[in-house]
């Protein structure tokens, strides 16, 4: 089971590859999901380097997301 933390975590490490097979299949379970949106940057991100920078950022906001403290 392929998780939207594990994804981030890949696209954060810049591992395209994982990063894209796991997106593939959150995508067909999740098919409204922010990932499946990004799915085709994320298959071009090792050949383009503002796809690359674009998910660089996307990940990181989505991390402090994920990490923020709700009080």
């Amino acid at each position: 089971m392929v998780t939207e933390t594990m994804i981030i975590i890949a696209l954060r490490q810049k591992n395209w590859e994982a990063a894209a097979e796991m997106a593939h299949e959150f995508a067909g379970k999740n098919p409204e999901s922010e990932i499946a949106k990004i799915v085709p940057a994320i298959e071009s991100a090792e050949k383009s380097i503002k796809a690359a920078w674009l998910l660089s950022i996307f990940s990181e906001i989505k991390w402090r997301e994920m990490n923020e403290v709700k009080i």
